[in-house]
């Protein structure tokens, strides 16, 4: 129960008084009462200014410049009762029992939608783009594209990095800048965001989906090694969720057939794999960007390799194919994808707090283990040994007849509560857009994760709070209790 002393004072009590109340950090809002213990009033932040500029004096009594046409709440009600009463305009609803006393205050931030991901900008951002917008320089010919290209290399072991305009644009030019085009083969897992699969089929080669595996759910190696023709000339291993590939078994397979390995890692940054980064073990590493990734410049990724001459391919293509020597000379049929300098801006604010993102990631990960750990029928996200995964989301196996309804009730449930979830990938193979692909093979894995796994809300900025209600509403309903208990 929280401590709602601080928020109330009485109708006797002077406006220096609320005004010194709100200073200690209340929530913006005051509750008067009479002898009786009785609401009778409020005063906001808002109020008291009203008042001022209206000419009251500091000593003056409150009662004069208290709100008393207030919405409340009595106790007692359903929950989904209050959360109807606190939006729009409604930002603090206090509760009263039948005295009027206060028992309680339901808080907007605290009860508003969970969406199951949503980026967190406490840092230099708004410094950084003012003082890009500043410099005139918003293009990507700006000072900050190169800064934040600098700060994302040192974090990868100095990794040559180039900035792009999204993830899904770092792969393309991964792929295009090794020479991958028609009548070529990437093997690509089968659970994953289109973007994987799309950036093949846009460089003129084929995607060749693989089964991910049940103990870690990436590209499960036994069945890569058998997916393997005289037409694959690459390998998209994708760190699902965070979860790092099997990168050993992929480097060797990889190896022994002459083929490229392109890190598939816009949800693992971070992720390591026996000590090292993910996107700094196979031969190019590509990164996205997008707000609900660990990092966001809004829409933005990125390419990191030691592979001097795919690097300066990238750079070329993602700037029309010009030569890097004399403008507008074009050497290759490029495109333009390049990132602007305010997205560099937020990016490098972004990475100068990536330590700290990823340790508050760890506590979220620990609460929702010891949160849901207990309950039956719920599977938790796999942990591989000499892996570090960063759970880009977390994201849970409902087995339903131990946890007595499905994933898609669970969600519904949910959702009525106000908290976001996901559903598991749904496989590529069985996608419209990819009929064409004549897909073979049998994918058990990616269909069971599809139909029984879902993602719960992960982000930086969430509080351990908000996790610890999301766990508790979770074991309400599997044991059948009262939502609004």
């Amino acid at each position: 129960m929280k401590d709602i002393s601080k928020n109330l004072c009485s109708v006797e009590c002077s406006i220096r008084d609320v005004m010194e109340s709100l200073n200690k950090g209340v929530n913006g809002i005051i509750f008067l009462h009479d002898n009786n213990g009785v609401v009778k009033g409020l005063m906001t932040d808002g109020d008291v200014r009203r008042a001022i500029l209206k000419g009251a004096p500091l000593e003056d009594k409150v009662r004069k410049y208290m709100n008393t046409d207030f919405i409340y709440a009595l106790e007692g009600l359903p929950r989904n009762e209050y959360l109807k009463k606190i939006q729009g305009k409604i930002l603090q609803l206090p509760i009263l029992n039948e005295q009027g006393h206060l028992v309680d205050i339901l808080f907007f931030k605290e009860n508003a939608f969970l969406p199951v991901s949503s980026p967190s900008l406490c840092g230099n951002e708004l410094k950084y783009i003012t003082d890009c917008v500043l410099s005139s320089w918003i293009s990507s010919q700006g000072a900050y594209v190169k800064k934040f290209e600098k700060k994302f290399s040192e974090y990868h072991y100095d990794y040559p990095a180039l900035s792009t305009s999204s993830g899904t644009a770092a792969l393309h030019l991964a792929l295009v800048a090794s020479g991958i085009g028609p009548g070529d083969e990437v093997i690509v897992p089968d659970s994953t965001f289109a973007a994987s699969a799309n950036v093949v089929i846009h460089a003129g080669a084929r995607p060749v989906f693989v089964d991910i595996s049940e103990d870690h759910w990436t590209l499960n190696p036994e069945l890569l090694q058998k997916a393997i023709t005289p037409r694959t000339k690459a390998i998209m291993p994708v760190h699902l969720y965070g979860q790092p590939a099997c990168m050993d078994e992929i480097m060797s397979i990889a190896e022994e057939h002459n083929l490229l390995v392109i890190e598939d890692c816009a949800e693992s940054l971070g992720a390591r794999y026996k000590g090292r980064l993910t996107g700094t073990i196979g031969h190019i590493g590509c990164f996205s960007f997008f707000s609900n990734k660990v990092i966001t410049t809004g829409e933005g990724g990125m390419v990191i390799t030691k592979r001097k001459d795919i690097l300066q391919r990238v750079s070329q293509l993602r700037d029309h194919g010009m030569s890097l020597t004399e403008r507008y000379r074009h050497e290759y049929v490029g495109f333009n994808y390049r990132l602007t300098g305010m997205q560099a801006a937020v990016g490098l604010a972004q990475m100068e707090q990536i330590d700290s993102f990823l340790s508050h990631r760890q506590k979220i990960v620990m609460e929702y283990e010891s949160g849901l750990k207990d309950i039956p029928g719920i599977i938790l996200p796999p942990r591989q040994e000499e892996t570090d995964s960063i759970f880009w989301l977390y994201t849970i196996l409902i087995d339903e007849i131990k946890f007595g309804m499905t994933r898609d009730t669970l969600m519904s449930h949910l959702k009525n509560a106000r908290i976001d979830s996901r559903p598991f990938f749904p496989p590529l193979h069985g996608q419209p857009a990819y009929k064409t692909l004549a897909v073979e093979g049998d994918f058990p894995v990616a269909i069971k994760l599809h139909e029984v796994g879902l993602s719960l809300p992960t982000a930086n900025n969430l509080s351990l709070e908000r996790i610890k209600s999301v766990c508790s509403y979770i074991k309400k309903l599997q044991q059948g209790r009262s939502v609004d208990e």
